[in-house]
């Protein structure tokens, strides 16, 4: 069929080369497109254009709902294909909303975040860097609100049945599989919650799920299905050490595929606290503590980050420089310092190696297959720190 020349410049034009999906309604409408018929080959090639990358964005940005109407719930896929899941439970004194920014390095506004039960999106570090390197994976990493919703430790006995839901909404909402894998990890009381998720199906355990790993607890010897579990725990922690030891041998002992991984204290440098400041600052709040004679002479906190004590230094630089509130619980600051210290803080130092863990505890089928062809066994270690603007600029 001819096409005129004129015909080929209308349809290169700036006012039509806008997304196919868009200008193309019908395939009778784009052989008359430009008031030509155009040659077939030239339409298939128009087609195969790439389609704009506005909804592509758009399906990756961080989602929020109010599951039955009650259970707070965020979630965000990854980029690219979908591998699995990522549930991430909070400790005391937390909530879900914690794992996202209100506010991402391109300007997009979370807007869920002020009408969350907090009110607001913390966006700590560590639980950002985590998700981070999940999403980075292929996973959709999902969070809910335990306990009362706000600033609350897990009910072990009532929050299986509505994380169970919350996943189920998200596997829907997303159009999943049923069959995904589940991954869970939690701190604190997240950590003895995601134990309770390893129990027998019968006993209110989640299905679906491949691996837990509670973060700085036991899980306090209840009844597992066979779930593989890493413990993570801090090395200043002696009681939580020993709580692990017992369930490791509990666990051993019932034929459960179960490990631990130890995170060490760190000295306080610049390119810690950079996770949550600009290099300059950070630089300053260093030196500030270290000049306040907190540190010992390897740079390392000499008291409990809980103690507070670096408060009053960091706030001084700290004036008119960031909006840190330095609260405990809801501090990006604060969480570093406990972080440095080594006792008690959800931690995602060893992000790469959990993830690793639990690939290798998926089974083959049901989506374990792709999972071990898609990334070797033991890769490679986490970045050491996390900092605001990397991994993805176009998401909190």
């Amino acid at each position: 069929l001819p096409v005129s020349s004129e015909g080929l410049k209308h349809a290169s034009s700036s006012s039509e080369c806008q997304p196919i999906r868009r200008r193309l309604p019908s395939f009778a409408a784009a052989m008359a497109w430009g008031g030509r018929l155009l040659r077939l080959p030239l339409l298939l090639a128009l087609l195969a254009l790439p389609v704009t990358s506005e909804d592509a964005v758009e399906a990756t940005r961080p989602k929020y709902e109010r599951v039955g109407g009650s259970v707070e719930t965020v979630w965000q896929r990854p980029a690219g294909e979908l591998r699995g899941i990522v549930f991430i439970a909070h400790g005391c004194m937390h909530q879900g909303t914690d794992i996202f920014s209100e506010v991402g390095p391109d300007g997009w506004r979370f807007e869920a975040c002020s009408l969350s039960n907090f009110r607001r999106c913390l966006g700590l570090p560590e639980e950002v860097r985590l998700r981070h390197a999940a999403r980075a994976r292929g996973y959709l990493v999902m969070a809910v609100s335990g306990g009362k919703g706000v600033q609350s430790c897990w009910n072990m006995q009532e929050d299986t049945s509505r994380v169970a839901k919350a996943i189920e909404h998200v596997r829907q909402a997303e159009a999943l599989p049923d069959t995904l894998p589940v991954f869970a990890i939690g701190a604190s009381s997240g950590g003895a919650f995601v134990g309770r998720l390893a129990a027998p199906l019968s006993q209110g355990g989640l299905p679906n799920l491949q691996c837990i790993v509670p973060q700085i607890m036991g899980v306090g010897g209840v009844k597992n299905r066979g779930v593989p579990t890493l413990f993570v725990h801090m090395a200043k922690d002696k009681r939580t050490a020993g709580r692990v030891e017992e369930d490791l041998a509990e666990l051993r002992k019932d034929g459960v595929r179960a490990e631990e991984l130890r995170v060490e204290q760190k000295p306080i440098t610049a390119a810690l606290l950079e996770g949550c400041l600009s290099p300059e600052v950070a630089a300053e709040v260093a030196q500030a503590v270290r000049q306040a004679n907190l540190l010992d002479e390897g740079g390392y906190l000499k008291k409990d980050a809980r103690s507070r004590l670096w408060v009053l230094p960091v706030r001084r630089v700290l004036a008119g420089r960031s909006d840190d509130s330095l609260a405990p619980d809801e501090s990006c600051l604060g969480e570093l310092f406990n972080v440095a210290w080594a006792f008690h803080e959800f931690t995602s130092e060893h992000a790469e190696q959990m993830l690793d863990f639990c690939e290798r505890a998926a089974p083959a089928g049901a989506g374990g297959a792709a999972l071990l062809a898609g990334r070797a066994v033991g890769g490679s270690a986490a970045p050491k720190v996390w900092r605001r603007k990397a991994v993805e600029g176009l998401h909190p």
